[in-house]
C-alpha cells in the first residue's frame, strides 16, 4: 500500500502543477488581450476576438458544469464574464460621453465610466449565476482592520505623491482637481481589485493553496501592466506592481473584504496620477 501511495503522489503533484500553469497562462492571455494589447489591435478585430472567446468559454463552462468539474467550470465562467464586461464597456467611449481627455474632469469621468460598466457587468453576472457578494469579497469582513490598514496606506501614499522630490505639485492645482483625482483613483482601485482578485481568489482556493492563488493573481496583475508609457523602466514597474498585487491579495484574504486593498490600491494610484496630471499639462 505504501509503495502505491508513493507512486501516485508524484503524479498528483505534477497534475496540480500543470493545472496551475495552465490556469496562469489562460487567465494571463485574457487580461493581455483585454488590457495590455487592446489598444494595439484594430477595434473590429478586437470585438470579433472577444465574441469568439465568449462563445468558447461559454461552451467550456457548460461542458465542465455538466461533468461536475467545479473548478474548471467556475474559471471558464469567470473568463467568459470578463470578456463580456470589456466588450460592453468598449461601447461606452469618451467620445460617446463627449469627454475632454485633456482635463482632469474628463480623464476621471472616462475612468469612472470604464470602471462602472466593468464592475456592473461582473457583479450582475455573478449574482445571476448564483454567487453571493461575499464570494467576490464585497463584504465588511474584518472592517475595522481593513479600514485602518487601507486608510493609513492611502494617506501615506498620498503624502509621497504630493511631496515627491522629483516633482513640484502646485497646491492650487490639487485643490481644484481633488474631487476628480479621488474619483479616478477610487474607481480604478475598486475596479482592478474586483477584476484581478475579487472574482478569482475564492475559486482559485478551491484547487490551490491561498498563497499560490494570491501569487498567480499578483503575477497576472503585474504583467498586464506592461503597456504603461508613463515610466521608462517598465520591467521594474511590473515587478513593483506584482509585489503590490501580492500584498493586496494577502490583505483581501486576511480581511475577507475588498476594503483594505481598494484603499491601498487607490493610494498607490495617487503616486501615479498626480505626477502625470502635473507633468503632462493636464488642465483644470
Amino acid at each position: 500500500m505504501l509503495i502505491n501511495i508513493k507512486q501516485i503522489l508524484p503524479g498528483m503533484r505534477s497534475k496540480k502543477l500543470l493545472s496551475y500553469i495552465l490556469t496562469f497562462f489562460t487567465v494571463l492571455a485574457v487580461f493581455m488581450l483585454n488590457i495590455t494589447f487592446s489598444s494595439k489591435i484594430p477595434e473590429t478585430i478586437l470585438i470579433v476576438i472577444r465574441i469568439l472567446l465568449i462563445v468558447i468559454f461559454f461552451i467550456a463552462w457548460q461542458l465542465f458544469h455538466k461533468n461536475k468539474q467545479k473548478y474548471v467550470s467556475d474559471l471558464a465562467f469567470t473568463l467568459m464574464v470578463i470578456n463580456i464586461a470589456f466588450l460592453i464597456t468598449s461601447l461606452f467611449t469618451s467620445e460617446l460621453w463627449n469627454l475632454d481627455l485633456k482635463n482632469a474632469k474628463g480623464i476621471a469621468l472616462a475612468k469612472f465610466s470604464d470602471s462602472f460598466f466593468i464592475c456592473f457587468v461582473l457583479i450582475l453576472s455573478f449574482l445571476i449565476a448564483g454567487y453571493e457578494l461575499k464570494d467576490l469579497y464585497i463584504a465588511k469582513g474584518r472592517l475595522v482592520v481593513g479600514i485602518i490598514i487601507g486608510f493609513s496606506a492611502f494617506v501615506l501614499m498620498g503624502f509621497f505623491a504630493i511631496y515627491n522630490a522629483k516633482q513640484s505639485i502646485e497646491l492650487t492645482f490639487l485643490t481644484k482637481n481633488l474631487v476628480w483625482i479621488l474619483l479616478f483613483v477610487i474607481a480604478n482601485g475598486f475596479m482592478e481589485e474586483l477584476l484581478f482578485r475579487g472574482i478569482f481568489l475564492k475559486q482559485l482556493n478551491i484547487s490551490f493553496r491561498p498563497i499560490w492563488s494570491i501569487t498567480l493573481t499578483a503575477l497576472v496583475f503585474g504583467i498586464s501592466h506592461m503597456q504603461v508609457t508613463y515610466t521608462p523602466d517598465v520591467l521594474i514597474f511590473v515587478g513593483i506592481v506584482s509585489i503590490l498585487g501580492f500584498i493586496w491579495g494577502l490583505l483581501m484574504y486576511y480581511t475577507n473584504s475588498l476594503i483594505a486593498s481598494v484603499l491601498f490600491h487607490a493610494g498607490a494610484d495617487l503616486m501615479i496620477i498626480i505626477p502625470i496630471y502635473s507633468s503632462f499639462g493636464v488642465t483644470d
